[in-house]
């Protein structure tokens, strides 16, 4: 499952191994490590989509390494290559939220930026949190995805902030932990909101960081509106969001499980399930299929994401369908909705016999694939 990507760092090249859907970060990495120059202390912090190769770079430099991420997928990538490598392992949170971390316990904060004001100001209150009074903060950030527009808040945060390096589309810059002032790991908060789910009265729950937070996203309802799953199918699904899909089916009388690499979007399943009456249902942090390998389910359902940061990506989508493959029974079915204009078919037939559109508007197909 793992894919080795070799990236050249300051200090030499570095092999990653990769988990489907890990993103590479190149650029924003190259930005990060030469506003950084070298490493500040014996411990750091690293957070951010795309982290291992920082992280890498700090282990390689003798630090010891504390990482927190939500994603599964980047969480494996962190171990397998620093078990390559045979670094002495990092300090891994893999989870939702801050709990368990050590404030003021860092010399120096490595931050590559997510998406999203939200999340960048969450950020830039965990690496202040984590650092000790005038540790080092160094921080990369996409020109797309708001790094100058975010420096406000990081200003607010740790009182001066300046970019120094322009690179290759990023922008990187340095913040030091001021030396006085009260610094405090953010809470997760998860918010709930009132909608109609096949017409009747649902309850979604959601925190930042998770894909259609407060709504039924299109494709969901493209995906609900299609899949053909009926009272006692078992049903499975893959990247399960805020959990509104599972739900659907739960409420056809399916039995149903559900899958998402994303800690944020699994504790958002649990909860909008458990807020419509549904606390049982088995939901697990997984790379695709993987936490329920060896079982075999009726229907596989699907909307795979197939955005990277502004570029689109399908490692997703081919992991998903791989995925769906190995747990369906003889007769079971893939239903897997993507937008018109994308052309899954040849990928479905890569690993089904039957492949056929079912279900389709002006922005959506969905796929129903089986052998």
């Amino acid at each position: 499952m793992l894919i080795q990507h070799t990236l050249l760092l300051p200090d030499g090249p570095l092999t990653l191994q990769r988990a489907p859907g890990t993103p590479v970060a190149a650029e924003g990495t190259a930005a990060l490590l030469a506003a950084a120059r070298r490493i500040v202390g014996p411990r750091v912090f690293v957070m951010g989509p795309g982290i291992t190769a920082a992280a890498g770079w700090a282990a390689r430099a003798g630090a010891r390494v504390t990482v927190w991420t939500e994603n599964a997928a980047e969480a494996a990538t962190l171990q397998a290559t620093f078990d390559a490598a045979r670094w002495p392992p990092p300090q891994l949170f893999l989870q939702d939220d801050f709990t368990g971390l050590e404030p003021a316990t860092c010399d120096m904060a490595l931050l590559l930026l997510p998406r999203g004001r939200a999340l960048q100001n969450e950020a830039w209150r965990v690496a202040a949190a984590l650092l000790r009074p005038g540790g080092r903060l160094v921080f990369a950030g996409a020109t797309r995805e708001g790094v100058d527009s975010a420096l406000p808040e990081a200003r607010n945060v740790f009182g001066r902030s300046n970019i120094v390096v322009r690179k290759g589309g990023y922008h990187a810059g340095l913040a030091e932990r001021p030396a006085e002032g009260e610094f405090l790991l953010p809470e997760v908060s998860y918010e709930t909101h009132a909608l109609t789910l096949e017409g009747a009265p649902t309850v979604l729950a959601s925190t930042a960081g998770v894909f259609a937070p407060d709504r039924l996203d299109a494709g969901a309802a493209a995906l609900i509106a299609g899949m053909r799953v009926a009272a006692g199918m078992r049903v499975l699904e893959l990247g399960c969001g805020t959990g509104l899909v599972t739900l659907a089916a739960r409420r056809r009388g399916a039995e149903v499980a559900a899958v998402d690499v994303s800690a944020r979007a699994v504790a958002s399943t649990r909860r909008t399930l458990a807020a419509n009456g549904f606390p049982d249902v088995p939901v697990r942090l997984s790379i695709g299929a993987a936490a329920f390998a060896g079982q075999r389910f009726d229907a596989v359902l699907a909307n795979p994401p197939f955005h990277q940061g502004h570029g689109m990506d399908f490692e997703n989508a081919r992991l998903f369908i791989a995925g769906a493959r190995e747990v369906l029974s003889a007769e079971g079915k893939l239903y897997l909705v993507a937008n018109a204009f994308l052309k899954y078919e040849g990928a479905l037939r890569q690993h089904f016999t039957h492949v056929r559109c079912i279900w389709e508007d002006r922005r959506f197909r969905v796929w129903e694939a089986g052998n």
